[in-house]
């Protein structure tokens, strides 16, 4: 079982993060900067050799014109989670002042006041990342997704019944494929570190078997870390006629060869393509649902936008162009920090391969004294989580060996009833990387604060039969206001032509 962003960030609770927010309004004065909040540049994604990391600055230090994480805030010790307070020592003063009526004034009184924008007030460290939950929730209601971040408790949706049930039936289709264990974690490297194995061993059942299911995946938008997981990664084409036609289409585009194909270079020439018969990769999601109705394309809309997100991020991952240790800076991790002894045993008894070949196992040395964690790095293969990525790196080329190529262009949305797991629909369609830019290019604009949160049309009103925030929601009561004065002038304009 891995540490999902939620577990690894909730631990800060919602008075730290407002003492925080003050302390450091306090010092650098409010942030209003629309640029990315979780821009780390400066990192390279290369894996490189101990002796030239030696020469090179440690990949958790920020660069000089970058903000950097609290450095209170990850220190760890052998607790597990720990989560020290930010020395508040200059502004406790000014924070000891602040009337606690206002501390505790309802959230809606704040949205009036905080002029943030979405990112930071709600995806800037030390609260997660963005998810691609966050992502394709606009593709729903925009202004349904801030109600839910600024009204309801810890920026979740009310968990019901139904979606419960769901949580079920994903966790059965998981069991299909995956044997959960549980294994112990004592700091946010350890946390990390099992999130990449659970990565290496989710690409190499999908190798071994031809599916996986659950792959959690990270990626860049805007400048921001995003991560998923996505339902299921498998060799088995959804759609493959649908397919087979858009390759035609752009065979024939292709057979239009320019001048320069002729001259290309050995290296060029000499490179490896993907074929037909390479095994390529395809993506599906999963959704239960408690009517058996065909779905509509309007509720389809948000899980298209969620699997062509899924896919530009495996698809970057696949192609080396996803830095790592962009990520390991936003979580405000060290990538150097040696796991624990207790994780090293533990993922020992499940990847031997963890140790080095000839060398005994925390098992075989029964009898004896432990070994020292200096002694013990000398046979651990993996002993943090640089050393870890040169695997995952390492499995990645196995499991996509033409890269970007490897990735097919079908995806599959599959509705599931939710009482009993049958199959209601199934929506296929080609992967767009213009239409997810177009998206995105929209909706970033509000994660940015560069515009106010949208409603729905009126053509897609049923939406709100099943919103918490329908009674007062500000986008329906000003829709409703324009009908009524719509509906008045019609009467008037009427009643004038009558006259």
């Amino acid at each position: 079982m891995s540490l999902s962003d939620e577990e690894l960030f909730d631990a800060l609770s919602e008075d730290d993060e407002l003492l925080l927010q003050l302390a450091l309004d306090h010092e650098r004065g409010t942030i209003t900067s629309t640029a990315a909040v979780d821009a780390v540049p400066g990192q390279t994604g290369a894996l490189i050799s101990d002796e030239e990391r030696n020469n090179a600055p440690k990949s958790h230090e920020p660069p000089l014109d970058a903000p950097s994480p609290p450095a209170d805030l990850v220190q760890s010790t052998n607790s597990a989670f720990p989560v020290e307070h930010p020395h508040l020592t200059n502004p406790q003063s000014d924070i000891s002042r602040v009337d606690t009526e206002d501390l505790a004034a309802s959230n809606s009184d704040v949205e009036t006041v905080d002029d943030r924008s979405p990112l930071q007030r709600f995806r800037s460290y030390p609260r997660r990342p963005l998810t691609v939950t966050d992502l394709t929730s606009g593709a729903w209601c925009e202004l349904q997704y801030w109600y839910t971040l600024s009204r309801l408790p810890g920026g979740k949706r009310t968990r019901t019944a139904a979606m419960r049930q769901g949580s079920k039936l994903h966790q059965e289709l998981e069991d299909e494929v995956h044997t959960t264990v549980k294994v112990e974690v004592e700091s946010r490297e350890d946390g990390f570190g099992l999130r990449l194995w659970n990565f290496i061993q989710g690409i190499r059942t999908l190798r071994e078997t031809g599916l996986t299911r659950e792959l959690e995946v990270w990626g860049m938008i805007d400048g921001n870390l995003v991560s998923g997981v996505i339902d299921g990664v498998s060799h088995e084409n959804p759609n493959p006629q649908f397919e087979l036609k858009l390759s035609q289409e752009e065979n024939d585009d292709d057979n239009k060869k320019k001048l320069t194909d002729f001259f290309s270079s050995p290296e060029q020439q000499n490179k490896p393509k993907a074929t037909t018969d390479t095994k390529k990769v395809y993506l599906t999601d999963v959704k239960t649902r408690g009517s058996l109705a065909p779905v509509s394309m309007t509720l389809v809309r948000p899980a298209k936008i969620q699997l062509l997100l899924y896919h530009k991020f495996l698809s970057d991952i696949a192609a080396g162009n996803l830095d790592f240790f962009k990520v390991l800076r936003r979580y405000g991790l060290d990538a150097d920090k040696p796991f624990s002894d207790t994780f090293i045993a533990e993922i020992g008894s499940l990847h031997d391969e963890i140790f080095d070949d000839g060398s005994p196992s925390p098992q075989d040395a029964s009898g004896e004294a432990e070994p020292t964690q200096s002694e013990e790095s000398t046979f651990v293969k993996y002993h943090n989580i640089r050393q870890l990525l040169r695997l995952v790196e390492k499995e990645v080329g196995l499991a996509f060996p033409h890269g970007r190529e490897s990735m097919g262009n079908m995806l599959r949305v599959h509705y599931i009833y939710r009482d009993d797991g049958r199959s209601i629909d199934m929506h296929d369609f080609p992967v767009s990387n213009s239409a997810l830019e177009t998206y995105l290019t929209v909706y970033m604009e509000w994660w940015r604060g560069e515009r106010k949160a949208r409603g729905v049309e009126i053509e897609e009103a049923f939406k709100c039969r099943t919103c918490e925030f329908v009674d007062d929601c500000d986008w329906r009561q000003t829709k409703d206001k324009e009908r009524i004065q719509a509906a008045t002038r019609r009467t008037a304009r009427s009643k004038r032509h009558r006259e």
